[in-house]
This record gives structure tokens, C-alpha cells and sequence, in this order.
């Protein structure tokens, strides 16, 4: 499908998006369930349990209600990122309230030329959602999720918001830019997670995504002095020598935290200014 190639050598703006399941909307408790990548309103959408065009209601079983419902909104999305209608069709989706499907704007890649859209949503999937396996071993979400929750002792009053959103201008447009979690106290901090793994196709884009937030919200004025914490895994490799040099460039602009090395815990702890829990 030639709209799901980005054109070779060219620099082309693309927007992300998270696509997630809300299983109670009155306790608004979501689940990253997919991903969405467009350009100019045509894209490329990969859920769970998806294989090519086709969705096999098996693997979603305990993950979504319905599996029907899930197909049909993959031919949904798939029909407008064809058509190039999706922005529309997003548009009108942001004004429903107690959905089950929500679709969060997460911010603007600039891809690689040997990239396509259809690799960039693969890759996003992969490292945001994940198919479920036999494997004991946590992923990045959970290690980071216990770090945050349970090994962290926040003053009362406060709290670690998830899944922010800010609005900023771009090319003297507005556009929603997100991060993975927020902590307020006296100063604003925004985390965010990444996996650095040498074999990932498309790790220069999630950096230079994650780059791109950051400068962005930098000189947005509505946030004063931001701090920022980036939180990441090496992958199966465990091996750093490979992502040196995107793990400094991050350096430049945000503290850094291995989600697996055993100080994980005292190190946010230190970037956030809240001690730890000594009991995990």
C-alpha cells in the first residue's frame, strides 16, 4: 500500500498515537492495547492479537471484553488511515466521555529513510504493548510502575499522575505532546520510558521522539524549569555498549535510570527528591 511508505530521504513529520481499552470508564483504569502512526491522515494501526490485516480473537481473550468490538475497530482504523480521514475521525471521537476505546495523541516523529510507517508502528507496539508470552521475566511497564508505586514514598498531598498531555506550538500550529508520568512538588518532573535495544530498527526515532518532547515542553512556558527523568531498558542484550551514544545524547537533556539496575529505586528516588521505601 503505497500509503504506508515514507518517502526515501525525505524528512516527514509523523504523528504517534496510543490506542487503549478502558474496561470500567467510571474508574478510568486503561490499558495500552495498540498504536497508531500517520502522516497527513493516513497511517498504519497495530493492535493486539493482530496479524497482517486479520485479528485472532483468541490472544485477546482477558485482555478486551469482546473480541467483535476489537475487530471492528481495527477495520475501522485501518479504513480511515486508507482513506485519510482519521484526523476527522479522531476529532470526533475526542468529544465522547465514558468510552471504552480512547485514542491518546502521543507526539511527532521524524522518520529514518529507511523506514515505513508500518515498521515505526511495529517497533512503537513492541516496546508500548507487547503480545503476552510465557515469559516470567517483567516488562518495562511493570518494573517501572513497582518503581513509582511501590518503592517510592511520596509526601501526602502528592502523587505520580500517568499519561500527560501537553498542548504546544509546532511550526505555529498546537500540538499534543505526552509523557508516561508527572510529579509535582515545587517543580515539575516528567518521566518517561524507552527501550534501548541494538536489534530495534527504529531505536533513532523513539530517541529522537523522545528528544523532541522534551525540547518542545522546554520552551513552552506553561511549564517552568521542567526536570526530566528517562527511564530505560536495555533489552535482552542487557548490554550498553551498543546504545552509548544515544544514551548520551539523552544524558544532555534528562537524568537516566536503568529500570533493572539494583539502585534503580534510589536513583529516581534522588531525581524526584522523595526518599525510599526500604521495604519493597
Amino acid at each position: 500500500m503505497n500509503g504506508l511508505l515514507i518517502l526515501r530521504g525525505w524528512m516527514v513529520a509523523i504523528n504517534w498515537y496510543l490506542v487503549k481499552y478502558v474496561p470500567d470508564p467510571f474508574r478510568n483504569e486503561p490499558k495500552n492495547i495498540g498504536v497508531v502512526v500517520e502522516a497527513e491522515g493516513r497511517g498504519a494501526v497495530r493492535l493486539v492479537g493482530q496479524k497482517g490485516d486479520i485479528l485472532d480473537g483468541r490472544r485477546v481473550r482477558g485482555i478486551v471484553r469482546s473480541s467483535r468490538t476489537l475487530r471492528a475497530w481495527l477495520e475501522y482504523l485501518e479504513y480511515h488511515l486508507e482513506s485519510g480521514s482519521f484526523r476527522e475521525q479522531l476529532e470526533r471521537l475526542s468529544g465522547r466521555s465514558g468510552q471504552n476505546y480512547l485514542i491518546e495523541p502521543r507526539g511527532v516523529l521524524l522518520n529514518a529513510p529507511d523506514a515505513t510507517i508500518k515498521e515505526i508502528a511495529e517497533g512503537l507496539f513492541q516496546e508500548l504493548v507487547g503480545e503476552s508470552t510465557s515469559s516470567d521475566e517483567p516488562s518495562i511497564d511493570e518494573i517501572a510502575n513497582t518503581l513509582l508505586y511501590r518503592r517510592l514514598k511520596v509526601p501526602q498531598g502528592h502523587r505520580i499522575e500517568r499519561n500527560v498531555v501537553y498542548t504546544v506550538e509546532l511550526n505555529g500550529e498546537p500540538h499534543d505532546v505526552g509523557f508516561d508520568y508527572r510529579y509535582e512538588n515545587g517543580r515539575t518532573t516528567l518521566l518517561d520510558k524507552i527501550t534501548l535495544s541494538p536489534q530495534d530498527r527504529i531505536i533513532r526515532q523513539k530517541v529522537h521522539d523522545l528528544l523532541f518532547r522534551i525540547e518542545h515542553v522546554r520552551e513552552d512556558l506553561k511549564v517552568k524549569q521542567p526536570n526530566f527523568v528517562t527511564l530505560y531498558d536495555l533489552g535482552k542484550t542487557r548490554e550498553s555498549g551498543p546504545v552509548d551514544s544515544y544514551l548520551r545524547a539523552i544524558e544532555r537533556f534528562s537524568h537516566t535510570v536503568n529500570v533493572r539496575d539494583r539502585r534503580a529505586a534510589e536513583n529516581v528516588a534522588d531525581a524526584l527528591g522523595v526518599p525510599v521505601l526500604q521495604s519493597a
